[in-house]
């Protein structure tokens, strides 16, 4: 996509490691220092149009680098986030957040969402098919 700030700002000098569908950087807007962005190679607009080796290198890489980040810096964990489809910024394409977490950070405490009301069952049938 020609507007897309993936597609044509990340240079090899901003890539901290790379595999064969993703590439790693730091996020530009840190939630907390060590925050990346693996971010897919190829534009796509949804986790669901990766094809399935793109889809096993995002979890073996994802796997791979929360193993790191918990190991070499004084975090308790790491939260694994991405925003889908239509929620992303029209300026990105498909991306995994890795932010790195302190227990008592109060991460989720300034979380504060409007709580949608519709209905579950849909989703639920589909499931026990």
């Amino acid at each position: 996509m020609k507007n897309c700030i993936f597609c044509k700002e990340i240079t090899d000098s901003h890539i901290l490691y790379q595999t064969p569908h993703f590439k790693l950087v730091f996020d530009i807007d840190p939630i907390q220092t060590g925050h990346l962005l693996l971010i897919s190679n190829v534009h796509y607009g949804s986790i669901t149009e990766l094809p399935i080796s793109a889809l096993h290198d995002l979890i073996e890489t994802q796997a791979y680098l929360v193993q790191l980040l918990e190991t070499q810096l004084p975090i308790d964990g790491v939260t694994v986030a991405s925003n889908d489809n239509y929620l992303m910024d029209d300026k990105t394409h498909f991306h995994i957040h890795l932010i790195p977490r302190r227990k008592e950070d109060g991460f989720w405490d300034t979380i504060n969402i409007e709580q949608l009301s519709f209905s579950l069952e849909p989703f639920l049938e589909k499931l026990k098919r």
